[in-house]
């Protein structure tokens, strides 16, 4: 079964939103970054709802394409980049996002504004790069 193309466009286009939104909170320096509370928590949102987002076309897409409910998002990023031969690399990336998602959410440790404004500068920039690679591999696939 094929994905569904509107579900697919409404999930990649809220990720970018998201991302957006966080490269604005974050194109200050730390100090600044640092200094406002809002900023920090908002940051913490939008990383945790962008991960969720991404974790939802995953499995939208292993769900429809490939008829597997991997059960998890570091599964199923890690099934998908399986499957669509992704680098290790940039799975790693996915992974990263997934389990600091984990402890935005969770608390299993405190998490410092540090941690945040590096995830969301070095790191969330993956979630775009996946979108963009999805879609151009959709449309290799005439499912797009």
């Amino acid at each position: 079964m094929k994905p569904d193309p509107e579900r697919v466009a409404r999930l990649s286009a809220e990720i970018l939103e998201r991302l957006e939104k966080l490269r604005a909170y974050t194109a200050v320096d730390f100090t600044d970054f640092q200094a406002d509370e809002r900023t920090v928590l908002a940051a913490k949102m939008l990383l945790v709802e962008a991960v969720e987002g991404a974790a939802a076309l995953c499995n939208h897409i292993m769900a429809r394409r490939f008829r597997q409910a991997p059960g998890g998002f570091i599964l199923c990023f890690d099934a998908l980049g399986d499957r669509l031969g992704w680098e290790e690399e940039f799975r790693g990336r996915l992974r990263r996002l997934a389990r600091f998602r984990n402890e935005l959410i969770h608390e299993y440790r405190e998490i410092t504004p540090e941690q945040v404004y590096r995830m969301a500068r070095e790191e969330a920039g993956a979630l775009a790069e996946m979108v963009r690679r999805l879609r151009e591999w959709l449309r290799a696939e005439g499912e797009a």
